[in-house]
């Protein structure tokens, strides 16, 4: 008949023809759309009542199944009426107790159309030009995950799975490409909106910081890569890779400018050092700190001691429940920021703890500082109902080369 009708499953799920649009954003039920949405992804197969009534009503004792799911089909019709198509009601048919999409009626697919450019793409061998612009159209298809409203439903999971799984290859392919050609602009966009989509990807923030790296924008790839180890550590209770790691020692080598005056550079310095306090860094800097103040008590003798504070619940056995641990460990930071002294180093261990190098110290000077931290804690923020918990250990000297 050569009617075609176009179909967004990426993201917002809508069903075009011609000028006329309907969209799961209008207010219908959420089994109205389910059914649609259903028929539309296995349209090359009619469905079974069995399967329909078990797919919508799987937890529910309906008296008469069958005939609800009459009604609710009528409703489907109901909603596809408004694409203003003469034969609305045929769209979808009836045989033998079960239901299809009628095949003379042409459904093209955004999830079709993204699976067909990445098959171009992979055959494409010759033609660079020509595979990173298939490769960004498909990407542009992308809107977001398949049936995304739909996300925690069990038959769309391993559906949005697998264009997951493509379209983070798009993202990888494009960002190998882009960065070979130095279309820095665009592959920038591309990271941007599949962070977005991924907020816990860790390799598209890999693109994307050595895209700032390659652009000259180094103290965004610094403020971005303490915001991913933030993120990492408070959400999924990890740290960095090496590779992430990596990228921000190059950072870090390359940040300042060359400056052949040393008063400048002093100045510079003498500028900051009364704003530093207590020192919180990263996992990696701390290493670096705690050498060398194992070099420095090897050579004068003096001690220093670690601390760990550990946050526990209630019950001090396990690790809170990620909201209470994340507020914790954020008040439990600017607890140890503000009671210990200046110039004093501290780092985030781990996803519930806190290592403290508590320079020229004893034992029994450690326990009173670390009893100080926690009634500190305690005094600042009551109401967080966990538990904290400290121990001490004595660094140990370290040998040093030059003594």
């Amino acid at each position: 008949m050569g009617e075609e009708f176009r179909v967004t499953l990426l993201g917002e799920f809508t069903i075009e023809y011609g000028n006329s649009i309907i969209s799961d954003q209008t207010n219908r039920s959420k089994k109205v759309w389910t059914l649609m949405e259903y028929i539309i992804v296995h349209r090359k197969r009619f469905i079974t009542q069995d399967e329909l009534i078990e797919l919508l009503w799987s937890d529910s004792n309906s008296r008469d199944p069958i005939n609800t799911l009459k009604v609710l089909m009528h409703r489907v019709r109901a909603a596809l009426d408004e694409l203003d198509f003469d034969n609305s009601r045929r769209m979808i048919l009836y045989r033998n107790g079960a239901y299809g999409w009628n095949q003379d009626y042409k459904c093209i697919t955004d999830a079709d159309e993204f699976q067909r450019l990445i098959y171009e793409s992979e055959l494409e061998t010759e033609d660079v030009s020509r595979k990173i612009s298939l490769l960004l159209q498909a990407e542009s298809l992308y809107k977001g995950h398949f049936l995304q409203k739909k996300a925690s439903e069990a038959w769309v999971i391993p559906i949005a799975t697998f264009y997951r799984s493509l379209y983070n290859r798009v993202v990888a392919d494009l960002a190998k490409l882009l960065f070979e050609h130095k279309k820095y602009e665009q592959l920038s966009a591309i990271c941007q909106k599949a962070i977005l989509l991924e907020p816990y990807e860790e390799q598209l923030y890999i693109y994307y910081i050595q895209v700032l790296i390659c652009t000259g924008h180094l103290e965004k790839a610094l403020d971005l890569y303490h915001q991913v180890t933030d993120l990492f550590m408070k959400e999924l209770g990890i740290t960095p890779s090496e590779e992430f790691l990596a990228l921000y020692k190059d950072v870090v080598r390359t940040i300042k400018t060359p400056e052949m005056n040393l008063e400048v550079i002093k100045n510079k310095l003498d500028e900051s050092k009364d704003e530093i306090g207590s020192v919180y860094c990263e996992y990696e800097f701390f290493k670096l700190v705690y050498h060398l103040e194992s070099k420095n008590i090897g050579r004068t003798g003096v001690t220093s001691n670690l601390c760990l504070i550990s946050v526990v619940d209630k019950n001090a056995i396990s690790i809170p429940a990620s909201r209470v641990l994340n507020r914790a460990m954020d008040a439990l930071r600017t607890t140890i920021q503000y009671n210990i002294r200046g110039g004093d180093a501290f780092a985030r261990y781990s996803v519930n703890q806190y290592l403290i190098m508590l320079s020229n110290t004893t034992e029994e000077t450690a326990n009173v500082v670390a009893q100080r931290l926690l009634k500190a804690f305690r005094s600042e923020f009551p109401n967080i109902n966990i538990v904290l918990k400290y121990s001490i250990q004595q660094i140990t000297p370290g040998s040093d080369r030059f003594r």
